[in-house]
């Protein structure tokens, strides 16, 4: 004896089981950038490469190594004396954006007009001669721990020390700099083209949901709400050109619109995301 028959699906079921294999054939694509990113996010978020050791030898002799550990390992960043080759007044902690180098700013910061401000210029864990990769949290150590050894290097007494110190970074280095300074206090911020949240940076490079799927979660956003609860409160600058195509002007809107009166913004018209430097290095000047 047999048992029941399976009934024919008929001419109108088939094309709905091709509709529905056609459906999650189209969302290969979704699935390929999914896979992407969880892999190799990493890889294009922070893709700083190491210095050659002939590096060393290329060094300015205005420029220091500044040398400590972090649990990536070994880590050096540099200093950049004053130009009156006195004990600075002022000084600076430079954050690099993800392409960049510490290497790469001494040529850059004469254009800031003071001679008595000194530069600690951070590199990233994974980047120059520092040793290991990034994450928000290892960038944060290392900004920690680089400080620290400069003013252990200066011996100036923390309080003293502190008084002096401000902040500037571009572009992912603006989101390194704001996380520093929701943590420890400094005189002021300066930010050229920085963007919301990573998350929001991975919906416009990409598309919704795609930001989603990011792990490294810079939050300019909550960083500059933490800085606004100190008293007495630093001073923000915000920079970005009008011609930014990598993270829109609006970004920066967004980040400052919540703080009239105490965070300045300006605009650069026909300026790209890159050119904006320029222009954030002369907001280094002395006050």
């Amino acid at each position: 004896m047999t048992g029941p028959r399976t009934p024919d699906p008929g001419p109108r079921t088939r094309p709905r089981r091709l509709a529905r294999a056609l459906g999650l054939f189209a969302l290969l694509p979704l699935g390929i950038v999914v896979l992407g990113m969880a892999s190799c996010q990493g890889r294009l978020i922070y893709p700083g490469q190491r210095y050659a050791q002939v590096m060393w030898e290329r060094i300015p002799p205005d420029i220091e190594a500044v040398k400590y550990r972090t649990d990536q390992g070994e880590q050096v960043s540099f200093y950049k004396k004053p130009r009156s080759g006195g004990e600075p007044k002022r000084l600076w902690l430079v954050c690099n954006g993800n392409g960049g180098y510490a290497l790469a700013w001494p040529d850059l910061l004469p254009m800031a007009h003071d001679r008595e401000a000194g530069y600690l210029l951070l590199e990233y864990p994974g980047y120059g001669f520092s040793e290991g990769s990034c994450t928000p949290a290892r960038i944060l150590a290392s900004s920690e721990a680089a400080v620290d050894a400069l003013r252990s290097r200066l011996a100036l007494p923390p309080g003293e020390f502190d008084a002096r110190l401000s902040v500037f970074g571009h572009s992912l280095g603006a989101a390194a700099a704001l996380q520093y300074a929701a943590r420890h206090r400094v005189q002021r911020i300066v930010l050229a083209a920085p963007f919301t949240t990573m998350v929001d940076m991975g919906h416009h490079l990409l598309f919704w949901p795609c930001g989603q799927l990011i792990w490294h979660r810079f939050d300019n956003v909550a960083r500059l709400a933490e800085v606004a609860r100190q008293e007495p409160r630093p001073s923000v600058l915000i920079l970005h050109g009008g011609d930014d195509t990598m993270i829109p002007p609006a970004m920066s809107a967004e980040l400052a619109a919540p703080y009239s009166g105490w965070v300045e913004r300006r605009v650069v018209p026909g300026v790209d995301h890159d050119d904006i430097v320029l222009d954030a290095v002369r907001g280094l000047a002395a006050p």
